[in-house]
């Protein structure tokens, strides 16, 4: 083989060794390369996850605050609310305990009061003291009665002073038959009734009448005034019965 010939196949196996080596470094740039590609795909990736992660976490993170804030307003407002009853359940106390000193100080002066009250008793009860005062009531008002009654017993004598001046004969002294009324009142202190008979019905004065209760006789009362329509008489000794008021008399 000629030199010629021998270099040309030299510069062969050179060009064909740096065509091997080149491949060679391009077959590793190649791996290397796609090593890099899947790593940085990998990390990318990773990357979006983790900022789908970040940003899920921010959205909840502004979600928790905004509930937070939500929460806190509905605190500020109870607390607001706690506050004024609070207020009011303080004044409502001052009330009560204002109330509570009037209270005792009323109670106090009941209680000076009732001491009082039973050193002027002195040892009497109210209920005696009551039953005292009705009595002496009932008693006054029984007087006024029984003075009334006196009074118009006075007026009907009065009045029939002139008439009986004319009556005076004593065949005009005794009470015309067929008279027959009734007791409107007894005076038990001083033995006399009031009848609801009189001059109209042919009473006079010092006529007796006879009084009974259904068909017992009861006694007698001697007329000793009388007027137009009623009468007073005397209860007479030899009275038996209790007369009461609603009895009947005739004579």
């Amino acid at each position: 083989m000629s030199n010629l010939g021998k270099t040309f196949l030299g510069l062969a196996l050179i060009g064909a060794i740096v065509a091997l080596v080149y491949g060679w470094l391009l077959i590793g740039n190649y791996n290397t390369s796609k090593t890099n590609l899947v790593q940085m795909t990998e990390a990318k990736t990773a990357a979006d996850a983790e900022a789908k992660k970040q940003k899920a976490a921010a959205e909840a993170a502004a979600q928790a605050e905004q509930d937070t804030q939500s929460k806190l307003t509905t605190a500020t407002g109870q607390v607001t609310d706690l506050t004024s009853q609070l207020t009011a359940a303080k004044s409502k106390l001052d009330d009560a305990t204002n109330a509570a000193a009037l209270a005792k100080t009323a109670a106090d002066k009941a209680q000076s009061d009732l001491d009082a009250l039973n050193k002027v008793l002195n040892g009497q009860s109210p209920a005696d003291l009551i039953a005292a005062r009705d009595k002496a009531a009932n008693d006054a008002k029984a007087a006024q009665d029984e003075q009334k009654i006196l009074q118009d017993q006075l007026q009907a004598s009065l009045a029939q002073v002139d008439q009986l001046k004319k009556d005076i004969n004593a065949s005009h002294l005794g009470t015309e038959p067929g008279v027959s009324g009734k007791v409107t009142f007894v005076n038990r202190t001083w033995n006399f009734v009031v009848l609801d008979v009189g001059l109209s019905n042919g009473v006079v004065p010092n006529g007796e009448l006879i009084v009974y209760r259904g068909n017992n006789f009861l006694g007698k009362v001697k007329v000793t005034s009388v007027d137009t329509n009623s009468a007073v008489a005397d209860i007479m000794p030899d009275t038996k019965g209790d007369i009461q008021k609603g009895d009947s008399v005739l004579n």
